[in-house]
């Protein structure tokens, strides 16, 4: 079973931590997890801070990694800050609930602390998991559904879309779609706004049979819902149609079994991969509701010294980052599906 440790701080040293119950004698390519880091903190929307791409260490190790008992890494700051306390309050970040739960923090203290930079570590340990995973002929993917209510016309085929030129600005598969999200974004950053979407996840190659059905938290639907509901941002998990379900009948929604020469298989995905907890031998579809960043400018607010209304805190933000939530829950499925085929004994 695969378990973590990380640590560290937004604006501090960095980013470090400690990953055990990987498979010993696994070689992964460094280069590869910093490209993931890199996808996770860049691209159009993003803010001024990601402009320096993240680079991993591991201790012991340089271009390549063999697995031998625990793996350390550290991920440095580029920049390194001490930032003023935050007294006007945002709503939507850990501001207020957070010292309600951890009294005696600041507010600062806080959003170092629970910061969704911290996705970082997770993205390298996904990177990590996505090369041991390929070796099996299971693959992880993601790209952008929709952001600011424009939605790709296009479907998006694995291995192919990622090849269209387009496809780096918003990991959309539609161009069109990905012209008008570009007028949108700008638009929303001139505004000192921030737009949302839909971010979508899946996975390639899963055999069928991996996961369970009782009890119901460790059916494998609900483990990756738990794991992909705690990036920052993301709001919403649905698999397969989704919401759709709530529109059709069951002749409508159910799924089309098969013979193919002996062996019962699924032909078509509406479930998105899992059903009753198990997976299915389709890809794994997950849809991910990604809310806008919250902080934005002109929001009033109360200032927790004064108690007096005023404009909520503004520094440095994002205007979109519904790719990047893609890349980090990419990522964590990678993780969440080795640990299950690990557990099950499907892999070794």
């Amino acid at each position: 079973m695969i378990t973590f440790e990380f640590y560290g701080t937004s604006h501090g040293n960095g980013y470090g931590g400690v990953i055990k119950g990987l498979p010993n004698g696994f070689t992964f390519n460094v280069d590869f997890v910093n490209k993931q880091l890199e996808n996770r903190k860049t691209g159009y929307g993003r803010s001024g801070r990601q402009l320096d791409a993240d680079t991993v260490m591991f201790k012991g190790f340089s271009q390549t990694v063999t697995v031998c008992g625990d793996l350390e890494f550290f991920i440095p700051n580029s920049k390194q800050e001490n930032r003023a306390d935050i007294t006007a309050l945002r709503s939507g970040h850990i501001d207020v609930v957070g010292q309600a739960r951890y009294v005696g923090k600041t507010v600062r203290e806080l959003n170092e602390l629970y910061s969704a930079r911290s996705s970082a570590c997770y993205v390298v340990l996904g990177a990590i998991c996505k090369q041991y995973l390929e070796t099996y002929g299971i693959h992880t993917y993601h790209y952008t559904y929709s952001i600011g209510g424009i939605a790709s016309r296009n479907r998006y085929r694995f291995g192919i879309s990622e090849k269209d030129e387009h496809f780096a600005v918003f990991h959309c598969p539609c161009r069109y779609a990905t012209n008008l999200i570009k007028q949108r974004v700008d638009e929303a950053k001139a505004a000192g706004n921030s737009l949302g979407g839909t971010a979508v996840v899946g996975a390639c190659g899963v055999p069928m049979g991996l996961g369970q059905a009782l009890p119901y938290y460790e059916k494998l639907d609900a483990v990756i819902s738990a794991n992909l509901m705690g990036i920052p941002s993301v709001k919403g998990v649905s698999f397969g149609i989704g919401d759709k379900y709530a529109q059709l009948t069951g002749k409508e929604c159910c799924d089309k079994l098969i013979n193919n020469n002996g062996k019962i298989e699924y032909a078509t995905n509406n479930c998105g991969g899992i059903v009753a907890g198990i997976t299915t031998g389709q890809d794994i579809v997950c849809k991910l509701i990604v809310k806008p960043v919250p902080t934005v400018k002109g929001v009033k607010t109360v200032d927790s010294v004064t108690l007096t209304e005023t404009d909520a805190h503004y520094e440095r933000a994002d205007t979109c980052v519904v790719p990047n939530v893609g890349v980090i829950g990419e990522n964590i499925l990678a993780y969440v599906l080795l640990n299950q085929l690990l557990k099950q004994g499907m892999i070794k």
